[in-house]
């Protein structure tokens, strides 16, 4: 293999690695990210349902002031049904009462309804918080056990950087710029072993002469099909 060939091989290897430890500190970031607008929006459905808890128990005092003040009156009307002497007007008041009972049924019914609403709501609403909570937790723990470990893994980044880049220094520029796109394009992948004869990166076959030279020279040289920088062995 010639020297060139062995400083992208290394080079690779170098790649290789920071693609490695760069995917896991993206991962974390992604992960935690994700959970805190799974967190946001927990937190925005506490408040909606809080608010909502909060009219719905306005509407049922409303309800039970209804109902309370019809009941008040069914008891004021019958106190004076009692007092009525005559037929028309015991009549009228006894149509009067069958009336308020009628819409005191109506009123407890809306009342129920109203209670029911608002126990589901504090069901909801506790449930909400459960997870708001499981989530503040969770993402509690994670930055305690993760964050060391990826302030580690961003120092070294850094110093592997430095040492990549000392590496890549000593390329040809254009053999640099060539391995660079492919490596892009290739997912860290950009030189690959010809192995029976054909390209390990894309299967595809290498002219043999091409792999000739490869061989005798350690020329640099592509893989016809996708581009990447070819290595042989004896």
């Amino acid at each position: 293999m010639g020297a060139e060939l062995e400083t992208l091989f290394r080079l690779q290897e170098l790649d290789l690695r920071l693609l490695e430890k760069q995917g896991e500190i993206d991962r974390f970031e992604r992960r935690l990210s994700d959970r805190r607008k799974q967190l946001e929006q927990c937190t925005a459905r506490v408040e909606e349902l809080t608010n909502r808890r909060k009219q719905l128990v306005t509407d049922r005092a409303l309800a039970e002031r209804k109902v309370s003040d019809a009941k008040d009156l069914l008891q004021d009307r019958r106190q004076r049904l009692a007092r009525i002497r005559t037929e028309r007007e015991l009549r009228a008041g006894e149509g009067e009462i069958a009336s308020l009972v009628e819409e005191i049924d109506r009123l407890e019914e809306a009342l129920l309804v109203v209670m029911e609403q608002v126990d589901e709501i504090e069901k909801e609403l506790d449930e909400a918080r459960a997870q708001v909570k499981d989530l503040e937790e969770a993402d509690h723990q994670d930055i305690e056990t993760e964050s060391r470990r990826i302030e580690g893994l961003k120092s070294e980044l850094a110093k592997e950087r430095a040492a990549r880049d000392e590496v890549a220094a000593g390329l040809d520029p254009r053999v640099r710029r060539r391995y660079e796109m492919v490596l892009e394009r290739r997912s860290g992948r950009a030189v690959v072993e010809v192995v029976g004869g054909a390209c390990s990166g894309c299967h595809m076959q290498i002219p043999p002469q091409m792999v000739i030279e490869i061989l005798s020279s350690g020329a640099i040289r592509v893989c016809p099909s996708c581009q990447r920088i070819l290595y042989a062995r004896e």
